[in-house]
């Protein structure tokens, strides 16, 4: 069995012609970005260039519908043509970016229900995607880029590296064991809100147990994965996915209290994106992407020395994507770590 954190080989994705904006003072650049989206694979962009590095990832359709099942991803931010500005999309989630790379995604949580006036947001994100995983050591510098647009300035804030809140996620320890993953969760903090913030498009976070139970079935939910696309070089969403928690018979092994495995097409960038339950049209985040898991016996090293090829087939017993669910020690930990925010004084 291997088992990767979610992340990408290294890849150079043009950053201009993917953003569409309500905001009347940018209006003209969103103009100009949408033409040069129409001619983005011939066009020389001006603005700066994504850079995203990490590891391999498992992906479950890659848009070929000959080589396995097929995507269904919905980008949320730089469609041309369909409608997909901002005014359309929640705010509550972007990209990582760490010493000048893309490391992968993370979640802006509600917080209100713990404290009423935060100065900046907290996100959620695996702990994995703001560490140098060679050197063995976390990054010096990182920003929190609000729906992945790296290009405008007012859509990006600093993180806080001096205040957050991880599990017993170690830099230095392989991740061949089926304990990689229950520590590989973080909160972050960043000390200011960005132009347009609404708290009200930001994720309350629950139980993951509650989208289990029948009742939520019953009434219409849906679990979905909204992470980083770095093919796109935006925010997409995964619909209907099926996660569950992981169990004795499964490549998970059910080794620890938490651990979901799920079907939700990704690309690579995914590492911190938000396993998200919605139902009645409200949307909880119920879990964070990790990595994946998959049998050596099916996808032997010699042959496959990435992992599962583009498109393979999901199966909890041979290919599987896993996250870390939310879960009563999350909630508690949350609590804690806002709760220090608020003595420290990070409150209006």
């Amino acid at each position: 069995m291997t088992l990767l954190p979610t992340g990408i080989t290294l890849t150079r994705l043009s950053s201009c012609g993917f953003i569409m904006c309500h905001k009347p003072e940018i209006r003209t650049l969103i103009t100009l970005q949408l033409l040069l989206g129409l001619l983005i694979s011939v066009a020389t962009c001006f603005a700066d260039e994504h850079v995203v590095e990490s590891f391999n990832v498992n992906i479950f359709g890659d848009g070929n519908p000959d080589n396995g099942i097929e995507d269904d991803r919905e980008q949320l931010v730089g469609r041309p043509g369909k409608g997909h500005g901002l005014s359309d999309q929640f705010m509550n989630a972007g990209t990582i970016k760490c010493d000048g790379k893309v490391r992968g995604t993370a979640m802006v949580i509600d917080t209100r229900e713990f404290v009423a006036n935060l100065k900046g947001v907290v996100l959620a994100s695996a702990a994995h995607v703001i560490y140098d995983l060679k050197k063995g050591k976390r990054f010096k510098r990182c920003e929190f880029q609000l729906l992945a647009m790296s290009e405008l300035s007012r859509y990006r804030v600093k993180i806080d590296l001096k205040n957050l809140r991880t599990g017993n996620f170690d830099p230095l320890k392989k991740t061949a064991g089926l304990e990689f993953g229950e520590g590989d969760w973080v909160f972050l903090y960043a000390p200011k809100v960005w132009s347009g913030f609404d708290p009200d498009e930001t994720l309350a976070v629950r139980d993951f147990s509650f989208s289990q139970l029948e009742s939520y079935r019953q009434s219409g939910g849906e679990l979905k994965l909204v992470a980083f696309d770095s093919t796109a070089g935006v925010i997409s969403v995964s619909g209907n996915c099926m996660v569950v928690e992981s169990r004795s018979d499964d490549l998970g092994g059910g080794s620890w209290k938490g651990q979901l495995l799920d079907d939700c097409d990704s690309a690579d960038g995914a590492s911190g994106g938000g396993i998200i339950a919605v139902l009645n049209e409200q949307q909880y985040l119920v879990g964070i992407r990790n990595g994946s898991h998959w049998s050596e016996q099916v996808y032997p090293a010699g042959e496959y020395p990435s992992g599962p090829p583009d498109g393979a087939l999901w199966d909890r017993h041979e290919n599987t994507n896993f996250g870390r669910a939310i879960d009563d020690h999350l909630l508690a930990e949350l609590a804690r770590f806002i709760h220090e925010l608020e003595l420290k004084g990070f409150v209006l």
